[in-house]
This record gives structure tokens, sequence and C-alpha cells, in this order.
């Protein structure tokens, strides 16, 4: 894609979202200050636990599992700045959405989300060279306060895209878009209400986001409760914890919530329930108003009661959308006392069943890997390819000639085994000598090669559900790590490693001929 189509799509989005006053989220970058659209933003996360990803670009950051996705992160000031950012308790993640999907961006800080008038926005085209950054849309700039950059989303994303090998497609550096609807807190700024919004049978409304402790996908299968309320439709089993499911639906007396790819479970927390999911049509996203947004319900919505099903409402797009919040305490008192506590011995029996019970898996579902540790991170092989484990000789014997990783050969029960140093292959700078270290025998066509790890983990079982492609950062990353284990419960990512590219090698095929 050329400069001039580039500049064509960035100037199009910017006129797009100037009708009209503009919402923004603005942050600092070593102190100076950025704002990207608010339409881009999915979340904003504190700094999440992260793996490091070797053979990556310089200002890659790492991959985090965020609710079962995998998110690449990188660092905004590296990109922007060219210095890696500090990480304090102030700094956050911003999550932006795009059609090549998901990417969190490194922050210093949040300052706030806000609206802007359009007369204070100037367009990039509008502005001298000598402050048109390439990831610039324009500029805010507001009397008494200080000007602000618009980053250009869209342009940062495909910054961080590669073109795969053999194909001219990008793919960006993330898996897939990651739903907006399971989000986080935005705490830019506290004074303002963040509320997560959803549909039911086409109209729109809105749990207070500090009630819900997360959104998820429907399961394959609800345990169903005989004589059951309605509303009620089973229990499941969220990550050890049995769980109602209610139908918000019907519980509010409309139509019964017809399940499919879009629906999902809001999980929110009740003092006298603990967790109850609510399933609703379509999840759309998180937003941040002010208290002063908030309209008052009409008592006739309210069936004449003080403190009805609804508690406000909220307008946007010029009134064209009209988002109803849900009074979550009188949901459970009005609707769901008796349905939820005649369940409580359901739940405690699901509990114990779920406790003396593992899940079961056939044999076909799973691969088992070889987990092992480089420079503080996991990684695996398939046990298939692995022929054995065996510890660092005290010699290798060098060859001349060679590169680097290549560390020597040594005789194997008669073999003469190659010895790569798995660190210095894959990027990453050497470490000492240590009791833990083992080498890990990869075979391929008869031929072997030893990879010397930091250290073994254990030989794992995992489901193939839990194996997906890995994000694509660097050609040479694609080769070696094109697949990941993503492990929810125990939030862990292991990237694997392809052994044919790995034995694929021409310089130890040399080595073995000189032996």
């Amino acid at each position: 894609m050329s400069n001039d189509t580039t500049f064509n799509e960035t100037d199009a989005n910017l006129e797009q979202v100037s009708d009209g006053e503009q919402q923004f989220v603005s942050f600092l970058v070593e102190q100076e200050r950025f704002t990207f659209p608010m339409l881009s933003v999915g979340e904003i996360i504190r700094v999440p636990t992260m793996v490091s990803v070797p053979l990556g670009p310089p200002q890659m950051m790492g991959l985090a599992n965020l609710r079962g996705n995998v998110l690449p992160v990188y660092d905004l000031s590296a990109i922007l700045l060219g210095r890696h950012a500090e990480v304090s308790d102030a700094t956050r993640v911003v999550v932006v959405e795009t059609d090549l999907g998901s990417i969190g961006f490194l922050v210093d800080r949040v300052l706030r989300v806000y609206s802007v008038a359009e007369g204070a926005v100037i367009d990039k085209a509008s502005m001298t060279d000598s402050i048109a950054y390439d990831y610039m849309l324009g500029i805010i700039k507001q009397s008494e306060e200080p000007v602000e950059q618009i980053l250009d989303v869209l342009a940062l994303a495909k910054a961080q895209a590669v073109t795969k090998q053999g194909g001219s497609a990008m793919q960006l550096s993330g898996m897939q878009r990651i739903d907006t609807d399971e989000s986080e807190c935005i705490d830019a700024d506290d004074s303002l209400q963040q509320l997560v919004c959803f549909s039911l049978e086409d109209q729109e409304f809105a749990f207070h986001l500090q009630d819900v402790q997360e959104i998820v996908r429907v399961p394959a299968e609800i345990s169903q409760l005989p004589e059951s309320a309605p509303a009620v439709l089973g229990l499941v089993n969220l990550r050890g914890r049995i769980i109602p499911i209610v139908d918000l639906s019907n519980a509010i007396g409309m139509m019964p919530t017809q399940i499919n790819e879009t629906s999902r479970i809001v999980v929110t927390q009740n003092t006298e329930f603990g967790s109850v999911g609510f399933i609703v049509a379509k999840v759309s996203n998180v937003v941040s108003i002010s208290e002063t947004e908030l309209e008052s319900v009409p008592s006739v919505c309210n069936d004449g009661a003080e403190s009805g099903l609804l508690e406000a409402v909220y307008r946007s797009d010029g009134g064209k959308r009209l988002v109803s919040i849900i009074n979550l305490p009188n949901i459970y008192g009005r609707a769901l006392m008796s349905a939820l506590t005649s369940i409580d011995d359901d739940i405690k029996q699901e509990s114990q069943m779920s406790e003396s019970n593992e899940v079961a898996f056939d044999e076909d579902d799973c691969e088992q890997y070889v987990i092992f540790w480089i420079n503080g991170q996991e990684f695996g092989v398939s046990i298939d390819d692995t022929q054995e484990i065996t510890r660092v000789p005290e010699k290798l014997e060098s060859v001349p000639s060679t590169p680097d990783y290549l560390k020597g050969i040594v005789n194997l029960r008669g073999t003469v085994l190659p010895v790569i140093d798995l660190r210095s292959r894959l990027g990453m700078p050497c470490s000492e000598t240590s009791e833990r270290q083992r080498i890990v025998v990869l075979t391929k066509d008869k031929q072997r090669t030893g990879f010397i790890v930091d250290g073994v983990a254990e030989v794992k079982t995992v489901v193939r559900q839990t194996i997906e492609e890995a994000p694509s950062l660097s050609e040479m990353q694609s080769e070696f790590l094109n697949r990941l284990i993503k492990l929810n419960d125990e939030k862990r990512i292991i990237q694997i490693i392809e052994p044919n590219v790995l034995l694929n090698d021409n310089a130890v095929a040399a080595a073995q001929e000189q032996c």
C-alpha cells in the first residue's frame, strides 16, 4: 500500500469522527500528551503479566493472556520516541481494536476520557510538516488546555504487522480482535460512570461496570435444574465456581433470549447470592460518562414502584441511542429472590460433584509436550520430536568456522551429536553453565541434534483446543515459534518451538560432515 493511499485512509477516518463532538482517551508518553479516538479503544488495563517473545521486534513488550485471548503489547514510547518506558504503578496498557486485530500499547499514565468540540480538532493536512508525525491524525487545541496529539491507530497497527512469507497478506502482531464486551475498568477518571452496554430484544441496556466481574461466552452445556423458575436456565462450572445462569430478558418480563454466537454471560456479584450470570443477546461496549448525563426513569416504566427494575437512562449519538441502566439490586430482590434461594442446595451439590470429579478428555484430543525454560520463559516441543533429555557434558568438542550458537559436538553413545545453545539460536544472551541445564535431543529423518536449555520443567499433556497460532512478529519468529499453548486456568502461555526449522540447519549439517 502506498503512502498516498495511507494518507487518504487516515484523512477519511478523521473526517468521519469530526461530525459534532468526538470522544478521546488522553494519556502521557514521557510527559508528551497524546490521544486515541475513543471509537478505537477497547479497554484500558493495568500492565498484565507477559511472556517475552524471542526474535520479536525491539518495541515488543510481550504476549499477555487477556481473558483467554492472546494480546501483543508494544511500548508506545519506543515506537514514538525511540526510548523504552519505565513501568510504574501509573503505567497502563491501552487496548485498541482495528480490522487487523487487537493490540495493546504501553503508556505512562492515562489522563482522562473526554469529549471535544469539532472546532478544537485540527486535521494533520492543515498542519506544518515539522510536527506532523507519521502516526498522527491531527491535534486537539483548546483554550487554556495543553495541545494533545491524536494518534492514528490504524497506522500504528500496520507498523506492527508483518507480511507472511509466500504471500502478501498482512497479519497484525496479535491473534484476533478481542471482544470489547469483556472489558476491565477504564480508570482514567474516577468521576466518570462506566457502563457495560448490552442488547436484549434489540433494545440497549447496561450494568454499572463495578458490578460486573467478567463476561464470558455461553458454554455448550448448562446443567438444567428441575422445577426451577423459567428465567433460571441452570448451573455452569466457571473455573471451579458453580454459578446460576439467568436469562435476563425473561427475568425482566421480556421474551426469552435466543442463544447464539453473539450471546454472552455477564457475571455479576451479589452480597446475598454470590456470583450470578446473566445471559444477554450481545454485549456491545463499555462507555464512560458523567453522572450529569444520566436521566431519571419515568415512574410508568417502573410499574408505579418508587424504585423499579430501571434506575436511569443514558442518551448518546445525539439522542439516537438510548441505553437503559438496570437496577441490579432490584433485579435480585423483585425478580430472583425466591428463584435463587430455591436452588441454593443444587449449587452446593453441584460444587461437591465438581470437586470430586475431574474432567476426562479423550486421548485423541490431547498432545504431549516437553516443557523447558529459556531465559525465564516457558517453551515446549512435541514429545514425538524428542529423542531424549540428558545432562550437559563437562566438555564439548568445538568445530571451527561454525556459528556462535553451535557450541560443539559430543559423542552420545556412539553417535556424533551437534549441540546448539538454544538461547543464542533464538537471539537471547548466553547464560552461565549451571547444574539445571539440560540437552534436549530432537530428531529429524534419523538425524539428531541437541539443544541446551536452562532447565526442563515437565512433560505436559495438553488439550488440542488450547493450542493456537502464534502472533506473527517477524519472519524468523514466525518460522521458529508459529504456535503456542494457552492455559487460561493456570494463566500461562507456552510458546511451541518448531523442531523442523531448528533441525534444518546447513551449519549443523556441515559440522556433522566434518566429523
